[in-house]
């Protein structure tokens, strides 16, 4: 069966982070990623495209990023919350992801592997650990629809901050080389803030 698909993007919070949504009009379902602050706001965008959500894909545990969990997941209880294994501590311990002493915390369904693929909601979501921003950092990649979810290791002529509690300057090194010597030039990307791009103009923007 074909599907026929959409992407919705909404910037959230003070600052400005990117909350994508992948509406499968077919199936009148959608997958979430990177929720990170304006809960209710989100949850009326998903009723007014009436479509039922069936997971939370986060790329990290930074407050900015998963702020909107548990106000949609109290909206709409069945959906399913994915995030690497690496941000467990971040995400039980709210402090680390920038909380403070709110006691904030949110408790994944599903803690995903590098190489791993995801199938929802009739795509195919191939998990590519990128550590660095934080230790735990993922990018979610459609392989056939050449697009990738890089949350905040990879922006336009940029990359994320190192400087946080788990990050590192090596690694996030390592990741950004990874991502662009072996993914096709022509896929587009969609960071966590700011503008999208392509992983060809990013290498030439990084000497690749």
């Amino acid at each position: 069966m074909e599907y026929s698909y959409k992407m919705e993007q909404f910037v959230v919070g003070p600052i400005q982070t990117n909350c994508y949504m992948v509406i499968n009009e077919t199936a009148a379902e959608a997958v979430i990623i990177d929720p990170g602050e304006e809960a209710k706001r989100l949850a009326e965008e998903i009723r007014k495209q009436d479509v039922r959500p069936v997971a939370i894909l986060l790329t990290h545990g930074h407050n900015d990023h998963i702020d909107g969990v548990n106000g949609l997941v109290e909206e709409f209880p069945d959906l399913k919350v994915y995030i690497s294994k690496a941000e467990e501590p971040m995400v039980l311990d709210g402090r680390l992801g920038g909380f403070g002493d709110t006691g904030y915390r949110i408790h994944p369904d599903y803690y995903v592997e590098d190489g791993e693929t995801l199938s929802l909601s009739g795509l195919s979501y191939r998990v590519i650990s990128s550590p660095g921003h934080t230790a735990g950092s993922v990018c979610y990649y459609l392989e056939d629809q050449k697009i990738l979810f890089a949350g905040d290791t990879l922006f336009y002529e940029s990359y994320g901050r190192f400087d946080l509690p788990t990050g590192s300057r090596t690694e996030l090194a390592h990741s950004l080389k990874k991502l662009l010597t072996e993914l096709p030039g022509e896929v587009r990307v969609f960071p966590g803030h700011g503008g999208s791009t392509t992983i060809a103009h990013e290498k030439q923007v990084e000497g690749f």
